[in-house]
């Protein structure tokens, strides 16, 4: 056809996991890179937007988007990414809470050059970033692995962090649904940890040594207490709100974020603590200062890490360019035109 004809790859979830959405050691070094792109000013980020159908209803159906752009060496590529959650849909229909989409745009021309599903690459990209936070946050050594909350983000979660720390040996589950926790320990029995099934969250956090929490606590629900958090442990707050203002202020002596932008955004914990002038911006370390080895978080084996990860689209970004590569050079997907010559008056 003519030059100027544009085709769209379109990838569905299936083709995305063929060409490595489950692949989290692939995941790991696009997520790492993205952070170190972020930190040394290679890439754009709007903020991200919701749409709310119903503002004023708690866990209400939305649909959050985001849009990110990369110009660094090796990976050159602009996306949109839209992830709609409806918490009515597991319970009332069988579909899963959240769905996602994104499409791949080319740097240079601004044209569209893939669309695809972008369900596992969110999911996988979360628990990658916390595992990041743990790999370059936590003390190497880290031995009990605390989870609380049981769904799809902490299995990516988990998954990170066997793949970036060694010395796990225990791993304390608790979910509000017992059951969960008990099917979760079922599945990742292949890990080989000893898994325990906590009777409370306090079970899972106050003696380990990396905590992901990853539950449905919204702004005023906080629950963990200053009390619970163990000398020379690591805090991913994967699911922002668990974690009480004091505790974060008092117990933990070390923090780290994987994008310091999102500071003026109220909608963080550390974003109110810093605007209240509770806690000093510059006290923040940025997770891609230190993939870069400009900085260190931890500097002493007994500093208490709090480490928030904020879903950043660069890493979707990159992830899903990477899936686009590999999926061209598996020959998966469909094209179809977004035009086969551009309309014009």
């Amino acid at each position: 056809m003519g030059e100027k004809e544009n085709k769209v790859l379109w990838l569905s979830q299936e083709e995305c996991i063929e060409a490595g959405a489950l692949d989290m050691a692939m995941v790991l070094k696009n997520v790492e890179n993205a952070n170190l792109w972020l930190a040394q000013g290679k890439t754009t980020e709007t903020d991200l937007v919701h749409l709310v159908w119903d503002p004023g209803a708690y866990a209400s159906k939305r649909i959050g988007i985001s849009s990110a752009l990369i110009r660094a060496e090796e990976m050159m590529v602009a996306s949109i990414k839209g992830i709609p959650s409806n918490p009515a849909n597991p319970v009332n229909r069988g579909l899963p809470r959240s769905n996602g989409l994104v499409i791949l745009y080319n740097e240079d021309t601004g044209l569209p050059i893939s669309v695809m599903d972008g369900t596992m690459i969110s999911s996988m990209r979360t628990g990658a970033s916390s595992a990041l936070g743990a790999k370059y946050c936590a003390n190497p050594d880290a031995e009990i692995l605390g989870l609380v909350g049981c769904g799809v983000i902490q299995d990516t979660c988990i998954l990170a962090t066997s793949v970036v720390m060694k010395n796990i040996r225990t791993v304390r589950l608790y979910d509000f649904v017992k059951e969960k926790a008990e099917k979760f320990a079922e599945k990742w029995s292949k890990l080989g940890y000893n898994f325990e099934i906590c009777a409370s969250a306090e079970q899972a956090v106050a003696d380990s040594d990396i905590v992901h929490t990853c539950t449905n606590v919204n702004v005023g629900q906080e629950y963990i207490p200053k009390e619970w958090i163990k000398k020379g442990s690591f805090h991913s707050a994967v699911s922002m709100w668990d974690y009480q203002h004091e505790t974060i202020l008092e117990s933990c002596t070390k923090y780290c974020m994987d994008g310091k932008e999102r500071l003026k955004d109220r909608k963080y914990p550390l974003s109110e603590l810093t605007i209240s002038g509770k806690l000093n911006p510059r006290d923040i370390v940025m997770l891609g200062e230190i993939i870069g080895g400009k900085t260190v978080c931890r500097e002493s084996p007994d500093d208490a890490v709090f480490f928030a990860t904020l879903g950043l689209c660069i890493t979707d970004t990159a992830v899903a360019y990477q899936i686009y590569q590999n999926a061209v050079a598996k020959g998966l997907g469909t094209e179809v035109y977004q035009w086969k010559a551009p309309f014009n008056f």
